[in-house]
């Protein structure tokens, strides 16, 4: 089983949108790149949104499409291809501050929609897989987008369902689940995840800690300021599809990481204006905040506490307000992280106050400006 070149994962990622339109597959015009070493399967991938009325009203829509190998034409005929797509009607999904959590295939806690739009068509992908009469399901799965964060959940699950080899390939995706999630991940995959991002893109910053990445990712785009322009898929600044077909393997493309164990981040408040709004600065301004709780002793039960990243945050606030008076080390971090917090947000000279109804709106006003980013990246994500 070869591992898909970044060209070909992007085509499936941008091929899987055309699952929505009533022409077909056929309507799109990366449609012709790989149709002649792929066959695709004629019937589309039917799922239910994750967003309240969806679920409510259990309007299903199409979520994607299969492919296989062709005999004679790819090298590896006996490989499926599951592409996923992302889509602007869940963009509420994704940004949603009371994201709630739910329990997927590996145990493990994830974000609630999307598992309920995983498991409205997981059905279909039990039905498809149970026919094939290949000694060893051989699997590439992609996803863009939202897309990407199915296609997470859909390589644990063919895993632990059909002990299939998975390899997973995303673009833009966004975090689905804890560290626990993101470790069976990478167990489940052998580690053969291509987890690409554009260093501008907003949506792979959410949710937020302590929704955690896949270890490695591979930036494809490395322009700095954070715009929601940087997730689409096919427009050509900078465009994933564009981008991708930059590289012909996955080792010439510029690594980064999703630190696991996070390095003591301390930020000075007379050095905020260094500050601007780029992914480097909002993980800076992450590990700094995982620093003061881990040396107040309160990361972990905040990390373990099962709820929404609202309420998350609600225990941070607290546990920053509650450590003020603890030490004026504590005091000097809380007040670096607050400021350079406000200069991220574009409130450099605001007035800091250290109680947590203060702390509480900082912190919102952080998660607020990264998630209206990522929520106006999404309704631009269909390729045009």
């Amino acid at each position: 089983m070869n591992v898909l070149s970044p060209a070909i994962a992007a085509n499936f990622a941008a091929i899987s949108y055309e699952s929505l339109d009533k022409r077909g597959l056929r309507a799109n015009p990366y449609f012709e790149r790989i149709s002649s070493l792929f066959s695709f399967e004629s019937e589309s991938i039917k799922g239910v949104s994750g967003s309240i009325l969806e679920r409510v009203f259990n309007h299903s829509t199409n979520f994607g499409c299969i492919a296989e190998g062709k005999k004679g034409a790819y090298e590896d005929e006996d490989d499926y291809v599951l592409a996923l797509r992302g889509t602007a009607k869940v963009r509420d999904v994704v940004t949603d501050l009371h994201c709630g959590l739910s329990t997927c295939s590996n145990n493990q806690p994830v974000h609630a929609g999307f598992n309920h739009t995983f498991n409205s068509f997981k059905n279909q992908l039990e039905l498809y897989f149970k026919k094939s009469t290949k000694k060893k399901l051989n699997i590439h799965v992609v996803g863009h987008s939202l897309g990407g964060a199915l296609a997470n959940l859909a390589a644990n699950w063919l895993k632990q369902r059909f002990g299939a080899n998975v390899k997973l390939y995303t673009f833009g995706a966004p975090r689905v689940g804890y560290n626990s999630f993101a470790v069976k991940t990478e167990s489940a995959t052998d580690n053969n995840i291509y987890r690409c991002v554009h260093a501008a893109d907003p949506v792979p910053l959410v949710p937020v800690w302590p929704f955690m990445h896949t270890e490695q990712e591979y930036i494809l785009h490395g322009a700095a300021t954070i715009t929601p322009k940087a997730h689409s898929m096919t427009n050509e600044t900078p465009g994933y599809l564009h981008t991708a077909s930059n590289f012909k393997s996955y080792s010439a493309i510029n690594k980064g990481m999703e630190k696991r164990i996070q390095e003591e981040v301390r930020l000075d408040y007379d050095r905020r204006l260094e500050c601007s709004r780029t992914s480097k600065w909002a993980r800076k301004i992450g590990a700094a905040l995982i620093t003061h709780l881990r040396d107040t002793g309160k990361l972990y039960a905040i990390q373990n506490h099962l709820s929404n990243a609202l309420t998350v945050y609600d225990q941070i606030a607290k546990a920053l307000a509650d450590s003020i008076d603890f030490s004026k080390n504590c005091t000097k971090d809380i007040k670096g992280i607050l400021g350079h917090i406000l200069t991220f947000c574009g409130y450099p000279f605001k007035v800091i106050s250290f109680t947590y109804a203060s702390i509480r709106h900082i912190l919102q006003l952080m998660l607020k400006n990264i998630f209206a980013l990522a929520g106006e990246a999404i309704a631009l994500a269909k390729p045009s």
